[in-house]
């Protein structure tokens, strides 16, 4: 997709020149363009809820910055699998599926929960879908790797991934980009900010993106599938009441329409190559649309026993779609889905961060609800015309108090350790219905709570001035859940929270006069009761069904290095790499398939990423800036749980270059661009046939090519 705008005036080009090497494994980036290009810049972060650099967090996590995410075309979050080591990003059938390190979650409806914290200015997404527009005007997006269970709390046991805005500042700035590229892809982003006194600044911006489908039907649909018609919007108001008394009022808004998210057959992905493989014949037209808005408030106050910080949030979700099921075949009646979704969320959340000598410590409350409304019908369903799922309504409450504490043992040497006490609830109310008109009738009426305490503990030692190795043991949990029927109907009606235990030690460096970045690590994982679809036999009717269950132990292991090489000021090399084992130690999909030793998910052995800058400085104070970089993946798995099978994506590497044109002043660039040089086809997720549907696969996005052209005011 076309490139984010340059929201920010930059003072040079520096942070234009790092543009697309970010995409392969760098692991710190500048919000600021620095004055000296001879070196490595450093970068604060939030990471642990308090401002520090990254170089001195003790924790395994990834920085890009708004000018990367705008050079590498991240204009949502599946962007982020060819921009962070370890992380893999997917779209499935609307819904956003987050695996890192091979940790991930398989139930994508209203009563299941992502393993990966979504948070946007330190709001929690409990549907990160509804993120899928926020990747506008950033300031930086921080991806914190492994369990975060004291801070970030439940469905935290893969990571977290923080987008932080761009927030108003005292002074008038503004930009406008737009773009054009292959698919008729079109995009256009402006910003204007502005001080309106003393007290009061504020920023707004919006971004429109459009472009045809990537999946080609053969009917000559108006609309192809995986297409893109979305607008979103930002509104911020800052208030500096005093030095000590802030308050930060924010609105969203973000529409999508359009075909909607789309698939192939298996077998035609498998058959076919090239072009070939996006090609498909849905049974209709598909119809999507997607609404979501939200507003938050944050209040920070500087006491004397330290920085205060509440934050409120409410959001909002609706979705309403077409969807095809299955290939159109001559004189048999499509079979579609049609799906009503509303959801919504309140969130608040009262910390308190403080330094006293050698001592520094953060405390909290946090307290969420979200409750969601769910029509989803198959029609032409075989046997039945109908087959129908009613949710109203579901309802998922957390409370939780946490803490940590760090302390200065030596000027080289600090020791830390936090705890999380959560509880949580979760129930739901609705119906599964056969046939139109109605014929039968099953009630799905289901509630748990659990309470689970969460926690870390660590230390960091400063080998030198700017090198640090750390270690940490830290633990997280996925919350519960339900699956359909009643007590009385279904004995396999709740399953427990997944646990994920963690070791973990990491080095970070800047060495050769801060010429060369590097940030490694080596972890280890215990995970277990994880939530899997397996064949049980029901104690009832002594048949066997597919039911959610704590049907699995898993391990996995892994080390990670990424970091970034000053060749001279202006060029730059920058480098990943990675390897994991992650692995079944005992899993049963069905009652005669043994998945022991099988790999998990979405979890390449290696990667390997590398990347290239070079700037050129013009006579007329111009500069011109040219990049190339490419990732190779290792093969990965994706899984039909229900039937025991396992399918491979292929090994593959896929390549990107850029050259962009910036104009003395800074005032305006124009850049072209191509992705996915290859054009390598990707299957990123899988569906199970059933019903007499084939099996499906999500593809990734095809070679985007295009020219961009901003302007700074």
């Amino acid at each position: 997709m076309l490139d984010q705008a340059i929201f920010k005036k930059t003072k040079t080009a520096t942070a234009v020149s790092v543009c697309l090497a970010m995409q392969y494994g760098v692991a710190l980036a500048q919000t600021d363009p620095p004055q000296d290009r001879s070196t490595i810049q450093e970068v604060v972060v939030t990471a642990q809820r308090i401002s520090q650099s990254a170089s001195k967090t003790p924790i395994s996590l990834s920085v890009l910055s708004g000018e990367d995410l705008k050079e590498a075309g991240a204009v949502n979050a599946a962007s982020l699998t060819e921009l962070v080591p370890n992380v893999q990003i997917s779209n499935n059938g609307g819904a956003t599926v987050i695996s890192i390190r091979g940790v991930s979650s398989a139930d994508i409806s209203e009563k299941g929960d992502p393993s990966a914290a979504f948070n946007v200015d330190g709001v929690y997404y409990a549907r990160p879908q509804s993120a899928g527009l926020a990747f506008y005007d950033l300031e930086r997006i921080e991806i914190l790797r492994g369990p975060q269970g004291t801070l970030y709390g439940r469905n935290a046991t893969a990571g977290a991934i923080n987008l932080i805005t761009n927030k108003p500042v005292d002074h008038f700035e503004s930009s406008a980009a737009i773009g054009y590229g292959n698919y008729h892809d079109m995009k256009f982003d402006g910003m204007l900010n502005s001080k309106v006194n003393d007290v009061l600044s504020i920023r707004a911006a919006v971004s429109s993106i459009k472009h045809d489908g990537y999946l080609r039907s053969t009917q000559g649909f108006s609309s192809d599938y995986d297409d893109d018609d979305s607008t979103s919007g930002r509104l911020q108001g800052f208030f500096k009441f005093s030095p000590d008394v802030s308050l930060l009022l924010s609105t969203d808004k973000s529409t999508r329409k359009g075909a909607g998210p789309g698939n192939v057959p298996y077998d035609i992905f498998t058959s076919k190559s090239g072009d070939a493989q996006r090609t498909a014949t849905p049974s209709l037209q598909g119809d999507y649309k997607s609404d979501a808005h939200g507003a938050s408030a944050e209040l920070k106050v500087n006491t004397r026993l330290g920085e205060l910080t509440y934050l409120l949030a409410h959001r909002s979700l609706s979705q309403d779609f077409t969807s095809a099921d299955g290939q159109a075949i001559n004189g048999v009646p499509s079979t579609y889905t049609l799906g009503q979704a509303n959801l919504s969320q309140t969130s608040h959340e009262l910390r308190l961060a403080s330094s006293f000598g050698a001592w520094r410590t953060i405390g909290g409350l946090y307290w969420f609800r979200e409750q969601s409304i769910i029509d989803g019908e198959f029609r032409n369903f075989p046997g039945v015309g109908a087959l129908i799922f009613l949710s109203d309504p579901a309802v998922s409450r957390s409370k939780a108090a946490f803490g940590e504490v760090t302390y200065r043992v030596t000027p080289s040497l600090n020791v830390m350790a936090g705890l999380r006490r959560t509880n949580d609830d979760k129930s739901r109310k609705g119906y599964t219905v056969l046939g139109d008109p109605e014929f039968f009738r099953s009630v799905n009426d289901a509630a748990v709570s659990y309470s689970q305490t969460t926690g870390r503990v660590g230390a960091d030692y400063a080998l030198a001035k700017n090198t640090m190795l750390y270690a940490t043991l830290s633990t997280g949990y996925k919350a519960g859940g339900f699956n359909d029927g009643t007590p009385s109907t279904n004995a396999f009606l709740q399953y427990a929270p997944e646990r994920l235990t963690s070791l973990e030690i990491g080095l970070k460096g800047r060495l050769l006069d801060n010429h060369l970045q590097i940030n490694g690590d080596v972890f280890k994982y215990d995970y277990r009761d994880l939530q899997l679809t397996a064949i049980v036999t029901d104690p009832f009717t002594g048949s066997n069904a597919a039911q959610t269950v704590n049907a699995a132990k898993a391990s996995v292991s892994g080390a990670e290095i990424e970091g970034k090489y000053l060749l001279s000021s202006d060029d730059r090399i920058s480098f990943s790499a990675t390897w994991l084992d992650a692995h079944f130690t005992s899993y049963k999909p069905t009652p005669n398939v043994d998945w022991s030793g099988y790999r998990l998910e979405k979890s390449p052995r290696f990667t390997v990423g590398l990347g290239y800058s070079h700037r050129f400085s013009l006579d007329n104070g111009a500069a011109l800036n040219a990049t190339v970089g490419t990732r190779y993946s290792a093969s990965y798995v994706l899984s039909d749980y229900g039937n025991g099978l396992q399918f491979t994506q292929g090994a593959h590497h896929m390549s990107d270059a850029s050259l962009m044109y910036l104009a003395a002043g800074d005032k305006w660039s124009v850049q072209a661009y191509v992705r996915n040089i290859e054009n390598k086809t990707i299957m990123t997720s899988y569906a199970a046939s059933f019903a007499g549907f084939p099996a499906t696969v999500s593809l990734g996005t095809p070679r985007i090519a295009g020219v961009r052209l901003s302007a700074y005011f």
